[in-house]
């Protein structure tokens, strides 16, 4: 699971795309994913499924004097957290998938679409509004709503004219009618959206998506590619950790599977898959082993007590692995998928 072959598999799972796969390594155009043996995923257990499964801010992160802020949803399973340390993360990591996916807008129909005065956009996730900030910015015309559950994120946002930030789950109903938005984007769910919840989610953004209006989602797996001995433990514990949560380790490869169980709403669809190194290649593969050892440590109350390890050992665990990405020549793979709705 997770070798080349089964993400090739993936491709066109959901019916009619005609997927591009891009490798953004070392700035050479190759057309597919950068070749690995396989991802870290393992059947046996080595993390505490108590401590997996339950683990949330109110009961373990707080109670332990762990600094960092989250969210206040008790019935979600989000495990980074909401602060301004994750929001400088995640600005970080939009001008990665920028530079990898070749801008804040993927969808071509999308684009034609923001050109337009009066075009309504939903950002599903939008944390501090900085993806809702750079697309006005290019398309001043279009009128960009946000929705996420970290809400000190949103009422801390400074946004501009034209940009309303609001607290909101898309695993309840959003608070929008139907039909009211031309275009919906979503992206990386992947450490709060439950497997049995993911198309349910994709048929709430259908719901408030105009018919012909455009949906893009982006997500990546939750694995490493091509791990060195370090990155196989930690990957392991993660494996471990997200599946007994409910979570989705393989987003980015089951997206077209998702997207097929809500095919009565899907006209037309396209996509990419991206890889992206880990602390070698291009400036943006470098910058990416930044990028996900930061979101890998900001998981530490959690995965340090799933794993029965001390805070320093897991820290020691994500520095080896950082220090190893290169040798290993170490991976993650991103996919947007984005499709027009039929009603």
């Amino acid at each position: 699971m997770g070798n080349r072959s089964s993400l090739q598999g993936q491709k066109g799972a959901a019916g009619n795309g005609n997927e591009q796969q891009v490798a953004a390594a070392s700035g050479q155009p190759e057309q597919k994913p950068i070749e690995t043996s396989q991802a870290v995923g393992s059947s046996s257990t080595v993390v505490q499924e108590s401590v997996a499964k339950t683990w949330n801010p109110a009961a373990f992160a707080e109670s332990s004097g762990d600094l960092r802020e989250y969210h206040d949803v008790q019935t979600s399973d989000y495990v980074l957290p909401s602060d301004i340390k994750e929001q400088d993360r995640l600005q970080m990591q939009h001008f990665i998938l920028r530079a990898a996916f070749g801008g804040d807008v993927v969808c071509p129909e999308a684009k034609s679409l923001l050109e337009k005065t009066g075009t309504k956009v939903l950002d599903v996730g939008c944390a501090n509004g900085f993806w809702a900030k750079e697309v006005k910015a290019v398309y001043p015309g279009a009128e960009i709503f946000g929705v996420d559950i970290a809400e000190s994120a949103v009422n801390s946002a400074a946004v501009g004219d034209g940009i309303t930030l609001m607290f909101g789950n898309v695993l309840d109903r959003l608070p929008f009618e139907d039909n009211t938005f031309d275009y919906v984007h979503q992206r990386l769910l992947v450490l709060g959206m439950p497997k049995q919840r993911f198309a349910d989610a994709i048929r709430e953004l259908v719901r408030v998506t105009k018919p012909g209006g455009w949906i893009e989602l982006l997500e990546v797996d939750a694995v490493f590619y091509s791990p060195g001995e370090h990155t196989k433990i930690l990957g392991m514990a993660f494996f471990e950790a997200i599946n007994q949560r409910g979570l989705e380790c393989y987003a980015a490869t089951n997206l077209p599977v998702y997207v097929s169980q809500v095919q009565e709403s899907v006209a037309r669809q396209d996509g990419k898959l991206v890889s992206i190194p880990l602390n070698w290649g291009s400036d943006f593969g470098v910058l990416n082993g930044t990028n996900i050892a930061e979101a890998t440590k900001a998981t530490e109350d959690w995965m340090h007590r799933a794993m029965g390890t001390t805070r320093e050992e897991y820290r020691e665990l994500v520095k080896n692995c950082y220090e190893e990405w290169p040798e290993s020549k170490s991976f993650t793979n991103w996919r947007t998928l984005y499709f027009e709705v039929k009603k």
